[in-house]
């Protein structure tokens, strides 16, 4: 079996397990009592533990394999969401959740892209195409596992789901051909128009992180439902990559389609109606993987020669910190709609940012 179907198989468990709590964690957390602010700031912590995790698990793979630190990562995440299920209703617990949460999520998230980029040429939008394919599927499962779940057992159960799926998903990078060597690790500077737009593509990421509560507040008040409207993204989304990656010169026509995508987010914040809401999620599948493959793409498009090491600690803090900052001035704006529209625009922005050819 090729890399590339090792880390299809890996990608496809590893991110059911993950998803199955994470995609509601922000109305899981609601529900629990916790204001939107301090949902905020369980955001902000668990970026911030994640630039500092992100960065200490890449540094140990000098003594460990990555598998091994997988397989505690998988632990540690299902564990914060025991300790989510038993804590009581207090800003501490919230933060020490956040800390447990990020060790046990960006543990993970710096292999996640160092496999990725061992199993394919940064060209090969095939590939990549495959990898959001898999990742997709997985979301759609998780969103109907996670709905339905949530509804009849308890958190406990999940974190015991997530636990025994993670384990599965480690099980093909065992076979890896290759693994991270003892090599040191050496930092090069990243390219201006990449760097902005490793930043400003954090929006999405907040945007998709609030989506659920957004829902959950304004459309329909059932976890039920956002999974639904999760999982009719994701159908468009799988049929949408398979057009896209073989058919669309994203270079020239990204800037046009974003534009696109972003309408229809608006639109999102716009309409009341639920079942009118899920006619939209449609069209939002389709311009999230859009905006995905082109994201894909600029991460994994890296010289031979790049120390992938110091790449990926650079490009995780980039991403954390960014997340982190986002969140800390979100926390006084304070008000879900204008914070959505606020990263709507900054995803707008992505779209006129020029990217380097594909190596």
């Amino acid at each position: 079996m090729s890399n590339v179907k090792k880390y299809n198989l890996f990608i496809l468990f590893s991110t059911l397990a993950r998803n199955i709590v994470e995609v509601f964690s922000s109305v899981i957390l609601y529900k629990m009592g916790y204001s939107f602010k301090e949902i905020l700031l369980f955001y902000a912590i668990l970026y911030f533990t994640g630039s500092i995790i992100s960065t200490i698990v890449i540094y140990l793979t000098k003594f460990i394999k990555p598998k091994y630190i997988l397989i505690i990562s998988s632990l540690i995440f299902s564990g914060s969401f025991y300790y989510m299920s038993v804590m009581e209703r207090r800003f501490f617990n919230l933060v020490i959740f956040g800390i447990i949460n990020g060790i046990g999520a960006y543990s993970y998230h710096a292999f996640r892209h160092y496999y990725a980029i061992k199993s394919i040429n940064g060209h090969e939008k095939k590939e990549i195409g495959s990898i959001l394919i898999f990742t997709n599927i997985a979301m759609i499962i998780s969103s109907f596992i996670g709905a339905y779940v949530q509804d009849k057992f308890s958190v406990l159960v999940l974190a015991i789901m997530i636990v025994l799926i993670s384990l599965v998903a480690v099980i093909p990078i065992f076979g890896f051909k290759n693994n991270m060597d003892k090599d040191l690790i050496v930092y090069k500077k990243i390219e201006r128009n990449k760097l902005l737009f490793f930043m400003l593509e954090q929006a999405k990421v907040i945007n998709l992180s609030l989506q659920p509560l957004f829902l959950y507040l304004f459309i329909d008040d059932k976890v039920t439902y956002v999974g639904i409207f999760n999982v009719i993204m994701g159908l468009s989304a799988c049929i949408f990559i398979y057009f896209f990656v073989r058919k669309i010169d994203d270079k020239k026509y990204f800037k046009y389609l974003n534009i696109l995508f972003c309408l229809f987010l608006v639109l999102k914040l716009n309409i009341s109606n639920k079942y009118l809401l899920l006619f939209v999620a449609l069209f939002e599948g389709f311009g999230i993987k859009m905006f995905e493959i082109v994201s894909t793409e600029n991460i994994y498009n890296i010289d031979n020669n790049v120390n992938i090491k110091g790449y990926l600690i650079i490009t995780e803090i980039i991403f954390c910190v960014t997340r982190c900052i986002m969140c800390l001035i979100f926390y006084f704006i304070n008000d879900i709609r204008i914070i959505l529209y606020v990263t709507i625009g900054l995803i707008f922005a992505v779209g006129f940012i020029e990217r380097e050819d594909v190596k």
